[in-house]
């Protein structure tokens, strides 16, 4: 059965995002790598063809088959979110995570230098609150767990906006198979104030993706706008969320299933792991990710034991790295 097993952004500042997600959230780091050329370029639609670049890096909690992907792309140059912009505009809109100790969060959210967008709120005897992280200038949700003894946070739901919530039933029930259930799943009007739309009118649709909830959002007020006629996937912010297969067959039947509907494909579905980009209504930015399980840890889904920031400087490190060298 699918999942949605992935939400990707796109940062100014990658170090500096892996150090929120990792040292204020607690995530673990799951390696990563640089991209570039022009298979680079048809998968994420750019224009610079041979001469795009792109490093990307993995984050993972304590779910199976479920991470957060950063890009930073250097060509194209990443542009920064558009002035004025407000989460109620069409596309990939904010997404929440889950924490074991949320006062430890906090703490480590303020030590970073990093503000909320307003005070926690109770929702249902459970603290939340949203920051907009600074790389990505992405709004997360941050949500406290009570009596949970888990050792890691977890991606919660992803939400996007859209202009036609009938046609998101459609890709994401129908297509994709993701059962729909109570519309108040997640949030309530009243929560829009977290992330600055007080008063927001709106109609939602909420889907259970595997261990991840997908929040879909018709807004009436603010009027939604919709992203620039040269808007790019590298462009900062979230670029998209990736429902997740194991099956090559059931990835194939999902995807020809999209087509059916309008969607179009970035590239050809891959032979055995890999990855294939749709635009879905609104021209909403949906990842098709094959990964047998034999490859997780190649693509991103295993915790990597990484050397301490800095460690290499330290002469001690470099001793020990030589010893373990010679020992083997």
């Amino acid at each position: 059965m699918a999942n949605l097993a992935q939400v990707a952004l796109c940062t100014a500042d990658l170090p500096r995002t892996i150090r929120t997600f990792v040292d204020v959230l607690g995530f673990l780091n799951a390696g990563g790598r640089p991209r570039w050329g022009e298979y680079a370029s048809r998968v994420h639609e750019l224009p610079t063809g041979d001469d795009t670049y792109v490093m990307m890096w993995w984050l993972v909690g304590r779910q199976e088959f479920v991470q957060i992907e950063l890009f930073h792309h250097t060509s194209p140059a990443q542009r920064p979110r558009r002035p004025g912009w407000r989460p109620s505009d069409l596309g990939w809109v904010r997404f929440g995570v889950t924490v074991p100790d949320f006062d430890l969060t906090m703490r480590r959210l303020h030590g970073a230098g990093l503000t909320t967008m307003t005070s926690p709120v109770d929702v249902d005897g459970r603290r939340r609150v949203c920051v907009r992280e600074p790389g990505a200038d992405a709004i997360v949700e941050i949500m406290e767990e009570v009596g949970s003894h888990a050792p890691a946070p977890a991606l919660a739901y992803v939400a996007a906006s859209v202009s036609d919530l009938e046609s998101a039933r459609r890709y994401f029930g129908e297509v994709f198979g993701f059962p729909e259930i109570q519309a108040d799943a997640i949030h309530k009007p009243e929560h829009e104030a977290m992330w600055g739309l007080d008063g927001a009118r709106r109609a939602c649709a909420v889907f259970r993706a595997g261990d991840v909830l997908l929040e879909v959002m018709h807004y009436e007020t603010p009027r939604p706008k919709a992203p620039p006629a040269d808007a790019l996937l590298s462009d900062q912010g979230i670029m998209n969320v990736a429902i997740g297969h194991r099956d090559r067959a059931e990835m194939l039947d999902a995807l020809a299933a999209a087509e059916s509907l309008g969607a179009s494909a970035t590239t050809d579905p891959p032979p055995v792991a890999g990855a294939t980009y749709l635009r879905i209504s609104d021209r909403l930015s949906v990842e098709l990710l094959l990964v047998p399980p034999d490859l997780d840890g190649a693509y991103g889904f295993s915790p990597q034991e990484l050397a301490p920031p800095g460690s290499a400087f330290f002469p001690e490190v470099a001793a020990g790295l030589m010893a373990r060298r010679d020992r083997e």
